[in-house]
């Protein structure tokens, strides 16, 4: 991009209506402030948590193909990084795009400002809107200017070549992390649905998951099997929970299917849209039984799990044919939805088989030991055991095979498993057994405990295989360099692509999702930088409400 040709849009008291405009803070009101830079002067915007500003719309005034660039201004983060909450944010869409993307600022001095690329976008009869993130848990919002860069003819194919390439389309993203954005976001229409999915337009990112619930049968969609989040507890333990249930409330009341809504919205933009559910998390201890309690705990105590001293461990055993019916039951009922598949996430609620009498005695028959006096680690009973969680992905594979032919389109079964082959054996898990069946499509090893994930060895039992191996990119936050570096180092060790947990927190801070949402980009990794001056930077302030800031700032009283 040539920058010096950008046009810098940093006069916003120029948004309609101007009735929302006021020159002091005003409930309902944007609240517009000066300010001056060393490039250019402009007048930004300002809403408080607790402002409740309607939606308004910047003139743009241009024609053709732009790089757009959101400058915003914010006064401290609260790192709670998952969803943005507390942090300042501001919302923004074009004029005629259903829903909004989120963008925080991440570098908070008050003395700056951030200035972060959106999108690529042709411009002609088309404005900016703003709005401030008022559902849920509100959040202050700065927009301070836009930054227009206009884009070649060359430049323009060439963004258009990039979003018609399928080799790069290989990232996977967790759009909606369980229950969380129904407590953070307070979502109650499909606009805000939506924007869980906006984001991942036009990116390297080809397959999405949807947490369906905060796990096991407590479920964010109507749901004739489990238990519906939050729907008939009277006392939270936090309003974080209150909240999460009033949405769903809500949400229903309106006949809005959060699940349905996320996958067809994401099939408009070309994304994949795959159901994913914690396999493990069947109850919750105090405080949080009331919320996270799913209703098999109740009532089938007998196929809790069973440690090697006799006691009864908070989790519910596979061991039990009746406890993987009842999960396949679960599983088929997320693929009566039109999802590309269903992901068995198996990294949070481990373990899922342990001393329960199907094993000991099972065990017992065939070799004459018991097993609760060998060490807990022994070989021979742990590859005993992951055999009955062998024996429940094969049901799975068969019932989603059926299920795919009734549909007449496949439905796929990827997996989150831990981080190597000796933790996945002592939970149960056989990943080579699986892979070797073919009992699922794509393998996402994930850093247990964070612990290192040996890229190496699932790469040597997935590379002759048709499984593709996705593994997790942690930790959440990097710089942008340090995700280029973790990226060509997965690429070099066997990974086809890569999967980013928690990625409804990724894509709000730019400067990050500018490095993250191009590294389908294989072949080209080796070649860039970081990106600063292309696609973030920092521009310092000079004033700010008439205020000095760059000199004894009047905040150093505070």
């Amino acid at each position: 991009m040539d920058h010096s040709r950008a046009v810098y849009v940093t006069d916003l008291s120029v948004c309609r209506p101007a009735a929302a405009l006021s020159e002091r803070r005003r409930k309902y009101h944007w609240q517009t402030i000066p300010y001056e830079t060393g490039e250019f002067s402009g007048v930004m915007l300002s809403t408080g948590p607790e402002t409740e500003a309607p939606e308004v719309t910047l003139p743009l005034g241009v024609t053709g193909w732009h790089a757009v660039f959101i400058g915003l201004w914010g006064t401290g983060r609260q790192d709670v990084w998952s969803t943005g909450t507390n942090q300042d944010t501001v919302k923004v869409r074009l004029s005629d795009n259903p829903c909004f993307t989120r963008i925080v600022r991440e570098e908070p001095d008050y003395f700056s400002f951030d200035e972060r690329f959106w999108i690529y976008a042709d411009l002609t009869g088309r404005d900016i809107v703003f709005a401030q993130q008022m559902s849920g848990w509100p959040a202050r919002a700065y927009p301070a200017y836009v930054k227009l860069v206009p884009l070649s003819d060359a430049e323009v194919s060439a963004v258009r070549r990039e979003r018609q390439r399928t080799d790069t389309k290989t990232l996977i993203g967790i759009a909606c992390e369980g229950d969380d954005y129904l407590g953070y976001l307070r979502p109650t229409t499909r606009e805000e649905i939506w924007e869980m999915v906006e984001p991942y337009r036009d990116t390297d990112f080809k397959k999405l998951f949807w947490c369906v619930g905060s796990g096991g049968d407590i479920c964010t969609y109507p749901t004739r099997i489990g238990a519906l989040q939050n729907i008939d507890t009277q006392d939270r333990s936090r309003p974080f929970d209150r909240v999460k249930g009033e949405a769903l409330n809500i949400l229903l009341g309106k006949d809005i299917d959060p699940l349905e809504e996320a996958v067809s919205y994401a099939h408009k933009l070309g994304l994949e849209m795959n159901a994913q559910l914690r396999m493990g998390a069947f109850q919750a201890a105090p405080p949080l039984e009331g919320t996270y309690t799913g209703p098999v705990w109740g009532r089938h105590p007998e196929w809790r799990c069973i440690d090697i001293d006799g006691r009864e461990i908070g989790r519910m055993s596979y061991a039990f044919e009746g406890m993987q019916s009842y999960v396949l039951s679960l599983l088929l009922e997320l693929a009566s939805y039109d999802v590309d598949g269903v992901c068995m996430t198996w990294v949070r609620g481990a373990p899922y088989v342990l001393y329960e009498k199907p094993l000991v005695d099972g065990f017992k028959a065939k070799t004459g030991k018991d097993p609760r006096d060998l060490p807990e680690d022994d070989e021979e009973y742990l590859r005993y055991r992951a055999g009955f969680m062998t024996a429940f992905a094969r049901r799975v594979r068969r019932a989603l095979e059926e299920r795919g032919r009734e549909r007449g389109r496949k439905v796929e079964i990827l997996t989150h498993v831990l981080n190597d082959e000796a933790a996945n054996l002592f939970y149960g898990i056989d990943v080579e057994a699986w892979v070797r069946e073919g009992l699922i499509d794509t393998l996402i090893p994930y850093p247990w405990r964070d612990e290192e994930i040996d890229v190496a060895y699932f790469a040597g039992i997935t590379g002759d295989s048709a499984v593709s191996l996705r593994p997790e990119v942690m930790p959440r936050s990097m710089p942008p360099e340090q995700f280029r570096q973790h990226a060509v180092d997965f690429y070099d060790k066997g990974a086809e692509g890569f999967c980013f947990w928690d990625t409804e927190g990724r894509h709000l801070r730019r400067a990050e999702w500018s490095m993250v949402q191009r590294l389908g980009h294989r072949n080209d990794l080796a070649g860039w930088d970081d990106g600063e001056g292309e696609f973030f930077r920092s521009v310092k302030l000079r004033s700010l409400g008439g205020y000095v800031m760059d000199k004894y700032p009047p905040l150093w009283a505070y």
